[in-house]
């Protein structure tokens, strides 16, 4: 086994994944350029890397060569105290997967690179998968992940300003401890870090403080609009991705965090309401929603603003022992 990185350029390598079939993460929205998606995303999975947290590899087995694209999450891995990485990809180099394709070599190669990451420290691994990449779903399934969460996501343009307008504003430091409880508080059993027995639930609920904390001390989100009022207790960040704008050709931004506390009972969608106005004033043109699969109520509200739906994703974990 080999560093993907020592073996080919980072050049080829984003060429033989884009042959491979990989798809960019926004390509379900049509107007956004696709290719440039795709390709800032491939981009990325070829950043630089320190030694300790680069698991990109090259599995060769006889003819057969598999890429195993695998990286350690630093900041996860400080906040749970423990080694864990995301696997971004098991392919095979220039060659798109059909959905029977044998996956044997792939199973053995990311078993090969799983071992390999567990010597290095690392002991839980997640994964997100496209619904219709049924052969990394074997892949995944024949090394022991577990489904943890699905997600879906929505979107719609932000062509008009809404009809009715309710009291909002920008989050400020001193709401982060009302903030910080309403996400403690208004616990998601199906997100997938409440969801996973192997994370504690007391280490979820931190997770969802410091989130909250992060995203209105330390840049963590563009904007946090809250209602009007003091220690509101409801919530909804936002980042704009300014930064692809001319790229996608779409003014493209994300709601991403949310929590309403039990005494703002009905803001959730008022709160959303003014993201995307908020969205819309500082130049957005359209906007897209994650949530899990099984959170009904929420799906209900994005569909009376005008959402709609956009992409399923699966998320998968593995610990490793």
């Amino acid at each position: 086994m080999q560093r993907l990185l020592e073996a080919y350029s980072p050049t080829y390598a984003t060429d033989q994944l884009q042959r491979a079939g990989l798809e960019g993460p926004h390509q379900f929205i049509r107007g956004l350029d696709a290719s440039f998606d795709l390709l800032t995303y491939l981009e990325g999975l070829m950043q630089p890397l320190a030694e300790t947290a680069d698991f990109r590899s090259v599995v060769q087995q006889g003819d057969c060569e598999t890429w195993v694209l695998m990286r350690r999450l630093a900041w996860d891995s400080e906040f749970f105290a423990r080694g864990m990485a995301r696997l971004d990809a098991c392919v095979r180099p220039g060659i798109k997967r059909g959905p029977r394709a044998d996956v044997e070599g792939e199973i053995a190669a990311l078993r090969t690179a799983l071992n390999e990451a567990r010597g290095a420290g690392i002991d839980y691994v997640v994964s997100h998968v496209r619904p219709s990449d049924l052969p990394m779903l074997r892949i995944l399934a024949a090394n022991g992940f577990e489904l943890v969460e699905t997600r879906c996501y929505y979107h719609r343009p932000l062509r008009a300003a809404p009809l009715e307008r309710y009291r909002t504003r920008l989050a400020t430091a001193d709401d982060a401890p009302s903030l910080a409880r309403a996400a403690r508080v208004m616990v998601n059993p199906f997100d997938r870090f409440h969801a996973d027995i192997s994370i504690s639930e007391h280490d979820a609920d931190r997770l969802m403080e410091r989130w909250v904390d992060a995203s209105i001390n330390s840049g963590f989100a563009d904007a946090t609009v809250v209602p009007d009022e003091l220690a509101p207790e409801a919530f909804c960040t936002a980042k704009y991705h300014r930064e692809h704008w001319k790229g996608w050709g779409l003014r493209l931004a994300q709601p991403v965090l949310s929590a309403v506390a039990r005494r703002h009972k009905g803001w959730y969608m008022k709160i959303i309401s003014e993201m995307d106005e908020h969205l819309r004033t500082v130049g957005a043109e359209h906007s897209f929603l994650v949530t899990q699969i099984t959170n009904n109520a929420v799906i209900r509200s994005w569909e009376k603003l005008g959402y709609q739906f956009g992409k399923g994703e699966h998320v998968f974990r593995k610990v490793l022992a």
